[in-house]
């Protein structure tokens, strides 16, 4: 199934930078100064990414569509007047 005008709104690319930003840089600088090791920092690199990324994807889809709604209401299905009644 593709994706329909105006569903993909970017959620999951706007997690991907915050992961790489809150988790990722964090991690890896405290994996180069020695504070952790490298397979601790991997494995919180990986659960921290994937739990980032699933907790703000309500809230960042919430926000994209309240967006969408207020700068393109007339895209919107159920904004349309139905000529047929």
């Amino acid at each position: 199934m593709g994706k329909e005008d105006g569903f993909y709104l970017g959620t999951t690319s706007i997690g991907y930078v915050l992961a790489i930003i809150v988790v990722l840089i964090p991690v890896c600088f405290l994996v180069v100064t020695d504070v952790i090791g490298v397979w601790l920092g991997v494995s919180i690199g990986i659960f921290g990414s994937l739990v980032l990324v699933a907790a703000i994807y309500p809230a960042m889809l919430c926000a994209l569509i309240t967006v969408y709604y207020l700068f393109r209401p007339q895209e919107l299905v159920d904004s349309q007047n139905d000529s047929s009644d």
